[in-house]
């Protein structure tokens, strides 16, 4: 599993909040607004020899982007017989049915690292809880994930690092004064 990151010099000035950053076992959620890092984090995990891992136990690291892995996309390298196989399935399905397809067809070994660029893209919201399940699903077989995330439906019983201070709490405040997520007033009787 992995313990932390520390960024290296070509990626720090890209993330301006951490240059380390601590994970737990299960769920990671990196969460801000577009730019300050998420997807940069995810992508240097996955394939940057200058960043240094440091992890309890030796892990696999899968890096999944559902737009990466869109077919209709030709500057993307199919690198092994599992994106093969996720590209094929991509090709007779939806947008938003690419990412439910990778947790039906890897098969994850304890210990794996699972990394998800906006997971959520394009899914309807069935479709999150469904995901949702499925990552719980994964964490229980001893997968570690870490996502990077808009979602709020991801953020129960996750380890969240804000790559913005307090932009938790600026969605949570912001979403509760919307009126259209209030239950309707019922008219005194």
């Amino acid at each position: 599993m992995l313990k932390s990151f520390h960024l290296c010099e070509t990626h720090r000035w890209r993330v301006r909040r951490y240059r380390h950053l601590h994970f737990q076992p299960g769920l990671n959620l990196l969460v801000g607004p577009n730019g300050t890092g998420k997807s940069t984090i995810l992508r240097a995990l996955a394939n940057c020899p200058h960043c240094r891992r440091v992890e309890d136990t030796p892990a696999t690291y899968h890096y999944f982007d559902a737009e990466a892995m869109n077919p209709r996309r030709a500057d993307t390298p199919v690198r092994n017989p599992t994106e093969m196989k996720l590209h094929l399935r991509a090709m007779f399905s939806s947008h938003g049915e690419i990412l439910q397809a990778l947790f039906s067809t890897l098969r994850l070994e304890p210990g794996t690292c699972l990394l998800l660029d906006e997971p959520e893209s394009a899914q309807d919201f069935d479709h999150v809880l469904a995901l949702r399940a499925a990552m719980d699903r994964a964490i229980r077989r001893g997968i570690q994930i870490i996502a990077a995330t808009h979602q709020i439906l991801f953020w129960e019983r996750a380890h969240i690092i804000e790559l913005r201070r307090n932009y938790c709490d600026y969605v949570t405040q912001t979403l509760c004064q919307m009126r259209c997520l209030r239950p309707p007033e019922t008219p005194a009787p």
